[in-house]
């Protein structure tokens, strides 16, 4: 987690037009720059990098929620998601949406489900992630603002709807990355030691890694290019 001095963090936005605004400000800018805007010291070693553009961009925007499970914005029912592309826009690698309470969502309806609630509106932020890049020389991204509607709706919540119901009838041990067109689940925790335990088949408790739900890169960069 990055710490910001008090004085450099940004104020919530008003609305939605001042958020848009604030981002594309962001626009062209490295990490570095970014970093030394909010008087932020980057991280030397990269496996403790992870997570670190999120969370700068997040303070720059004026970002609220936190580890809340809201979107980022609250007040304006906005999440905010960096994307890492390559040098040709290409989506490298896919988005963690939301974890998943395995015990609560055979429960769940897709209206008023976390997935949902999370990519309802999102502002995309593009993040350069060539591999020969250093962080604080990698450049931030031109912003977009997304609604989820139709087409990308139906797609995703066709997937959530197959996945959940493999996790009810207790399924959840035979879910892989590969199923689900747009819309995936995928252990998430930090160590495979961290186990939850869960209804399996023939309602036998099982031990199970942490989940949560992603969206594939394809996906994301079908969103990106204005075709989803």
């Amino acid at each position: 987690m990055v710490h910001a001095p008090r004085n450099a963090l940004a104020a919530p936005p008003l609305d939605v037009d001042e958020l848009c605004f604030r981002a594309r400000g962001l626009d062209g800018l490295t990490i570095g720059e970014l970093a030394r805007r909010l008087g932020v010291t980057l991280p030397d070693e990269p496996r403790r990098a992870k997570g670190v553009v999120g969370e700068l961009v997040e303070l720059a925007l004026g970002a609220t929620a936190g580890s809340l499970d809201l979107p980022d914005f609250p007040q304006l029912g906005v999440e905010l998601k960096t994307v890492p592309v390559d040098e040709q826009g290409r989506v490298t690698e896919s988005t963690y949406v939301c974890a998943i309470d395995l015990d609560a969502i055979q429960h769940a309806e897709w209206r008023g489900s976390r997935v949902r609630r999370k990519l309802a509106c999102v502002l995309w932020m593009p993040v350069q992630a060539a591999k020969q890049a250093i962080l604080s020389e990698r450049h931030l991204g031109t912003p977009l603002l997304w609604r989820m509607r139709g087409e990308a709706e139906a797609a995703i919540e066709a997937d959530w709807r197959a996945l959940v119901g493999r996790i009810a009838v207790g399924g959840i041990d035979e879910i892989s990355a590969h199923l689900g067109e747009v819309l995936q689940i995928r252990p998430k925790a930090r160590s495979a030691s961290e186990r939850v335990v869960v209804r399996g088949a023939d309602g036998v408790k099982v031990e199970t890694v942490r989940r949560g739900f992603y969206l594939r890169a394809a996906f994301t960069e079908a969103v990106l290019w204005g075709e989803m």
